[in-house]
């Protein structure tokens, strides 16, 4: 061998080692990499599946909250149904009362919604075809002020109106119902669905 043989073999067997030294270098850089990705990797997936358990937790959480939602919705509708109709059927039974108790009544309501002051006092047809000749002195003897029965028939079916110079107060059961709607059903709510 050679000068130049020698020199070159030693070139090539620094090259080598240098070579090696750098691929070595080169592996174990790549396999921290890898490890931080395997790392990375790790960590994304358990974030996600952490991620992803609390999102469905969320979505059935919510789920259940629209579900319990709309079942109080839909019992208050019920409740609220039952309310109005048994509010209507007592209205009807009102209506519909024997003619003693029915007047009876009436009176009660003369005594309540009157006046201290002369006006009209005005029935629907109903009930103007079924007073007797002498209910305007009852209607009289419980107003506070005196009372003159209309020969016109008020546009209603149970009750009357009271007429005060220009002013009407309705006093037909079905303006006295509405206007007392909330309180009613208040009343009529507690003793249909209170507990205990």
């Amino acid at each position: 061998m050679s000068g130049i043989d020698k020199i070159i073999g030693q070139i090539e067997e620094d090259t080598r080692a240098v070579c090696e030294g750098i691929i070595a270098k080169a592996e174990s850089k790549a396999a921290l990499i890898t490890a931080e990705a395997d790392r990375q990797a790790a960590y994304i997936k358990s974030s996600s599946e952490e991620k992803l358990a609390a999102s469905v937790l969320d979505i059935k959480k919510r789920g259940d909250s629209a579900a319990e939602l709309e079942e109080r919705k839909t019992l208050l509708y019920t409740k609220q149904g039952i309310i109005s109709d048994m509010l209507a059927i007592g209205i009807d039974r009102v209506k519909n009362l024997p003619a003693d108790e029915y007047f009876a009544l009436i009176l009660r309501m003369v005594a309540k919604y009157s006046l201290p002051q002369d006006g009209v006092i005005r029935f629907g047809k109903k009930d103007a075809d079924r007073l007797n000749a002498g209910f305007i002195n009852e209607v009289n003897a419980v107003s506070k002020g005196k009372l003159v029965m209309s020969d016109a028939c008020a546009d209603i079916d149970a009750g009357f109106i009271l007429i005060y110079g220009g002013i009407e107060e309705n006093c037909s059961f079905d303006a006295i119902f509405a206007g007392e709607d909330e309180v009613l059903k208040d009343k009529a709510g507690k003793l249909l669905f209170q507990k205990g």
